[in-house]
């Protein structure tokens, strides 16, 4: 059994239903959708395709939506591209509406003369153009070329300091997580944030917008800026889960030191049991290849030999020649690293969380699941944070999540180990002793375990709140 979960970009190459059928079936067990393209009715057409092929399936798949974040861009360029050489000048022009040339381009950066100042650099085409601000001039900000390349219209550009001046939840992604939520996304990924108060704000939106708590998504913190990093532990605290974006990140950062931030990033979370996935050009070879470079196969068993919780697909599935065929070489990739590296339970350290009984629960849990050998634990849930608090200690027996709860349930998707599974528990159920009996008959119908095998089940005893976790059980299936 894969533990390691696979993020696929769903695009232009996996939308029909076919493909997104083989998809799913290939082992995918979160599907992403990029906000940031597309129209809302092709990404809301595109969740109902998902839950329909899903269903058929018979298997709980998640969606994770992205917002858009303040992405910088270029604007079109006549003839829609352009060579820059170095020393050349270059003008990033106030006016939304200059056509680029040779001399200049617009950008969708609002008052970006009073972002920057003279000595700053400016990166284009997503990093590989470097431009240093010489001067600012009527709104027009002057530059000269550092590295050469070529700019094509609409290009990617990241201002480093000018971060900590750009509000990170914008009026385009507010109108997003509406369409996140008519799409019915159980995860939310937060693009180009900086700190916890990035993460609470778009939670607070949330709040406005969805009354039931247990119904609002998870959220991302994607960690693609130089002031996340430098924010990391307060991000990981106040984040669901996290994502190491790696292009951006790369951009912001000297290239040299993402492989260690990476690594650092993964380790953060793994001690405080939060989900994490690797992202960003994980098998680019298979965009428009059907084999990988050995060293994308390097990369991505070592980012599971890291402690990844997830893998994420971008552009190789979005808009790849070879969608299926990837989620296959992730799979069998993430199986060998898996094999080979599952030597010992994490060590999850959690003093500082605002429920330490939960945490030391479930880490007794699983000690004694391991010294039993039991076949599975089972975790009857309502919010889900039962089963993410095993799956941090990372098990060697399956995890299965048992909701009543689909979109709990799908949420589920993303943790390590864990096999979400609908089961009908009534909202209103104190999970207790009495929830036994059933957690063991969907476990048998589900194939994990026989009768006779032995089991453990974890779970929030009786009580006013769900997120709790107080009560073990052995028992035999």
């Amino acid at each position: 059994m894969r533990r390691t979960k696979i993020v696929a970009t769903l695009g232009p190459a996996t939308r029909e239903t076919a493909v997104l059928a083989s998809l799913l079936e290939a082992g995918v067990d979160v599907v992403r959708l990029n906000l940031a393209h597309a129209e809302a009715t092709t990404h809301i057409e595109a969740a109902g395709a998902i839950r329909e092929q899903a269903g058929l399936l018979g298997r709980e798949i998640g969606i994770l939506a992205d917002l858009p974040g303040p992405k910088m861009r270029t604007g079109p360029i006549i003839g829609d591209e352009v060579a820059l050489e170095p020393e050349q000048s270059f003008t990033l022009f106030a006016s939304p509406h200059r056509a680029g040339d040779v001399t200049g381009v617009c950008t969708t950066v609002e008052g970006l003369a009073g972002l920057v100042e003279v000595g700053d650099e400016v990166f284009l085409a997503d990093g590989a153009i470097i431009l240093k601000v010489t001067g600012r001039d009527n709104g027009d900000v002057r530059t000269e070329v550092v590295r050469r390349g070529l700019l094509r219209s609409r290009k990617g550009m990241h201002v480093p300091s000018a971060e900590p001046k750009i509000r990170s939840f914008t009026r385009d992604d507010d109108a997003s997580l509406d369409v996140a939520l008519r799409c019915g996304a159980d995860l939310v990924g937060l693009s180009f944030i900086r700190n916890a108060a990035d993460i609470e704000a778009v939670r607070s939106a949330l709040r406005a917008k969805e009354g039931d708590e247990r119904k609002r998504p998870l959220l991302v913190a994607k960690i693609e800026t130089r002031s996340a990093v430098e924010h990391i532990d307060e991000i990981v605290a106040a984040a669901d889960a996290v994502m190491v974006a790696r292009g951006d990140l790369g951009i912001q950062m000297p290239f040299e030191e993402v492989p260690l931030l990476q690594k650092e990033i993964i380790r953060t979370c793994n001690k405080t049991g939060i989900p994490v996935i690797t992202a960003t050009q994980m098998l680019e070879s298979m965009t428009h290849g059907p084999l990988p470079s050995r060293a994308e196969v390097n990369d991505v068993a070592n980012a599971v030999l890291d402690g990844t919780d997830a893998l994420m697909l971008s552009e190789e599935t979005a808009v790849g020649n070879y969608p299926v065929g990837t989620v296959q070489t992730m799979v069998s990739i993430a199986l060998a690293a898996e094999r080979e590296g599952q030597a010992q339970l994490a060590s999850v350290h959690r003093e500082d969380s605002d429920d330490p009984v939960s945490w030391a629960i479930a880490r007794a849990a699983v000690h004694a699941a391991e010294d039993l050998k039991v076949a599975a634990i089972l975790c009857p849930t309502r919010s889900g944070a039962t089963a993410r608090r095993i799956a941090a200690f990372r098990p060697r027996m399956p995890i299965l999540g048992l909701g009543y709860d689909r979109e709990t349930v799908r949420a589920l998707a993303l943790a390590w180990g864990v096999i979400p599974i609908t089961v009908p528990f009534l909202p209103e159920e104190q999970i207790d002793a009495e929830v036994i009996p059933q957690a063991l008959e969907a476990a048998r119908a589900f194939g994990v375990v026989r009768a006779g095998d032995l089991v453990a089940v974890v779970a929030g005893g009786p009580a006013p709140r769900s997120g709790s976790t107080d009560f073990v059980r052995i028992v035999a299936a």
